[in-house]
């Protein structure tokens, strides 16, 4: 198992709890560009947030992951089908899929064995989309500040390489066909209490690996930002992240 999945595996069950979603009218741009009923790879699929929604918007979904312990965290869903498989092995058909998602993980397996992998399973015509999300952003600049320099100073020597990736919005990873404008202007927006934020900060691929050399850095963010928070922390406060991606036909 790859140190990613090891990572992902350790926190399978607070990964399903906490962590985000997408815009629906994400879902709905990409699915008028499929034919009807259409069969979608969601390509380490995690615990299986963005399969479900997929399946809700109208598609198959053969979700993917090379973690067992995220598979088993998954939501069931009778138009999902899970299984263990790596991104650049997937085991499906040739020219099987109509469309291929991977949400918040193609920086992990970005390259050409994995776009080698999507021309062969995909179908003449099908759409590929990589989705994820920016930085969150706090309502309150005495909020944003701790959160910012947690993020890019305690955590600057635990963030793998790939990370820079997510951070660029994808740029510079190579997409495997002909690219599209991707839509602009979409949020993704969360209520959260201090606990709800900190529960989804600890399933962070950065919180886990200074976790394992012994060090974990959220009590200390915590009790800087209870002081700052409304009420001590209980009072849910609007979390956003800027939604971003790459989408287009592979050929």
């Amino acid at each position: 198992m790859s140190d990613v999945s090891n990572w992902f595996g350790a926190v399978a069950a607070a990964y399903a709890r906490h962590r985000i979603t997408y815009p629906a009218a994400f879902y709905a741009a990409f699915l008028a560009r499929l034919p009807a009923n259409p069969l979608v790879w969601d390509c380490g699929c995690g615990s299986g947030q963005a399969s479900v929604d997929l399946a809700e918007a109208g598609a198959r979904v053969i979700a993917t992951d090379a973690s067992a312990a995220q598979l088993a965290a998954a939501g069931p869903h009778p138009r999902i089908r899970y299984q263990q498989a790596d991104a650049t092995a997937s085991g499906l058909g040739d020219a099987s899929l109509d469309g291929v998602l991977v949400a918040a993980a193609v920086h992990w397996f970005a390259g050409e064995p994995f776009n080698s992998e999507v021309r062969r399973v995909c179908k003449p015509g099908a759409v590929m989309a990589w989705i994820g999300y920016l930085p969150l952003l706090l309502p309150e600049a005495r909020l944003q500040a701790p959160l910012d320099a947690f993020h890019n100073s305690t955590l600057a020597p635990w963030w793998p390489a790939e990370r820079k990736w997510v951070e660029e919005s994808y740029a510079g990873l190579v997409f495997p066909g002909e690219e599209w404008p991707f839509p602009t202007g979409l949020w993704i927006e969360r209520h959260w209490t201090l606990s709800e934020l900190m529960a989804h900060i600890g399933t962070w691929s950065a919180v886990q690996r200074s976790r394992e050399a012994g060090i974990d850095p959220l009590p200390a963010l915590q009790a800087e930002l209870a002081v700052l928070w409304p009420d001590a922390g209980t009072a849910p406060l609007t979390v956003r992240w800027p939604f971003m991606g790459r989408w287009g036909s592979p050929g």
